[in-house]
């Protein structure tokens, strides 16, 4: 006897056979064709997507985006940011805004949109204003696509995240960070962290654009490289965190989701400083356990809500 198909399951055979039809038909990447058939869906298939949850849907797409990894080489920063990294970090935004009942939330180098969903889903009892930026057009219309497919508000702004961003005083800045070097020198010489010889990181760059587009007191939730404060160049970056933030946590992610150390990756917290407002808190630092060890889990919830109660008793 065959179980009969969640609602989940067939909305992703639904959206997974449709790119690849589309594909068929006309070429362009897969990516490109998810956009499409998420489109699709929307419009023709009401029936059973008004059967799913907004878990039903983002899962559905995120399989099928891997699933259309398998028939296509794509470059790193178009990989999807997981949904157990988003769904911690949609937790962790949570706790530090639970007295808010509307954001308006930024996420800067915004990709598919993924990280942006798995944040939405997560925090349901707040009206959310999704802002999302990303450079790539292919991406930045998949999100589009996205927003409509999970019927949520993103509205998303297709530029380079480093060059001047056309919203400023954000409650919550959040991001998938791209690592690498940041081409344009003439834009990075304009800023802060921008290296006065060669090439910059792309990845300062971002942390300076995503502080300064938050309003005064507002908070920036980014996953980094683990090793951020390690090597070359790093003194610059500590002293613009201490000059124009009060850091708030360093939570490194499970190693097991990482292919190897060096490519771990951690959730970086800052709070732009306010006069007379924000104050210095002691710096949260942690490893994130294992999601499968649920005892170990527990145990770093325990921690954080201790951190919480002793650093931020007014949330």
């Amino acid at each position: 006897m065959t179980q009969e198909k969640t609602v989940m399951e067939r909305l992703f055979q639904t959206l997974d056979e449709k790119a690849k039809a589309f594909n068929e038909e006309n070429g362009q990447s897969f990516i490109e064709n998810l956009g499409l058939a998420m489109e699709h869906v929307y419009k023709n298939e009401r029936e059973l997507l008004e059967q799913a949850t907004l878990q039903d849907r983002r899962k559905a797409f995120q399989f099928a985006y891997l699933s259309l990894l398998q028939n296509e080489e794509i470059q790193a920063n178009h990989q999807i940011t997981p949904d157990s990294i988003g769904l911690i970090l949609g937790f962790l935004v949570k706790q530090f805004m639970a007295n808010q009942t509307e954001l308006h939330i930024a996420d800067i180098a915004s990709g598919a949109g993924h990280l942006s969903a798995s944040v939405h889903e997560v925090m349901t009892d707040v009206t959310l204003m999704h802002h999302l930026v990303e450079v790539d057009p292919v991406l930045s219309r998949v999100s589009v696509h996205l927003a409509n497919f999970l019927e949520i508000p993103f509205d998303v702004y297709p530029q380079d995240a480093i060059m001047p961003l056309a919203f400023e005083e954000a409650d919550v800045i959040i991001g998938d960070l791209p690592i690498g070097y940041y081409p344009v020198d003439e834009r990075s010489h304009e800023m802060s962290l921008g290296f006065e010889e060669g090439h910059s990181y792309s990845h300062h760059l971002l942390i300076e654009q995503a502080i300064t587009a938050l309003k005064p007191s507002g908070y920036a939730f980014l996953i980094v490289p683990s090793n951020l404060f390690e090597g070359d160049n790093v003194k610059q970056l500590q002293n613009y965190i201490a000059t124009e933030t009060e850091m708030q946590a360093f939570l490194n992610l499970p190693a097991t989701l990482f292919k190897n150390e060096k490519a771990r990756k951690s959730i970086l917290i800052v709070q732009k400083k306010e006069v007379n407002v924000t104050k210095p808190v002691e710096v949260l630092l942690a490893n994130i356990p294992d999601f499968k060890n649920p005892q170990q889990f527990q145990g770093f919830l325990a921690d954080l809500n201790t951190w919480m109660t002793e650093n931020h008793p007014e949330i």
